[in-house]
């Protein structure tokens, strides 16, 4: 009898516990695949700022700190997305907040993929694109483009 009770006690908290993660699942996958498109535009940065300066290749290298950071990254969205989930469901349910949450979230790594694709890029629409956001290079390796610009130049 002690048996069934855990068995009904258990399946009862799994369906709470999916009853509260299952609304934010297509959210937090959009925002995954968005953390991971700013990964991958973060590592094409990386190789050309490897082609601006070979020297520095060792700190442009994606390490496991960085894994973490990513993931850290990932925990604290999933987190978000929860909270609000459970705000909109508890306290304000005419308010889509998950999906605002979300908006949020997607926005902030287009903005961040916007700036690894125009950080150290030639094109001319990075260089406009380049004016509205921030450069990423100076913050990688902590030096501004001028000096790597002057630096490639003077390698030829």
């Amino acid at each position: 009898m002690k048996h069934i009770t855990l068995k009904y006690l258990a399946t009862a908290i799994g369906s709470h516990i999916w009853q509260v993660l299952c609304p934010t699942l297509p959210f937090s996958a959009v925002c995954t695949l968005m953390v991971i498109a700013d990964v991958v535009t973060a590592r094409r940065l990386a190789r050309r700022l490897q082609r601006l300066a070979p020297e520095e290749q060792e700190r442009l290298k994606f390490s496991s700190v960085r894994f973490a950071h990513t993931l850290s990254k990932l925990a604290h969205i999933y987190a978000l997305l929860l909270l609000a989930s459970a705000v909109e469901y508890v306290i304000i349910p005419e308010v889509q907040l998950t999906r605002f949450v979300a908006a949020a979230v997607c926005f902030w790594q287009a903005i961040s993929m916007l700036e690894n694709e125009a950080s150290a890029n030639n094109a001319r629409w990075a260089r406009i694109i380049g004016r509205l956001l921030v450069d990423k290079t100076e913050r990688h390796l902590g030096i501004s483009l001028d000096e790597l610009h002057h630096f490639k130049e003077e390698k030829k």
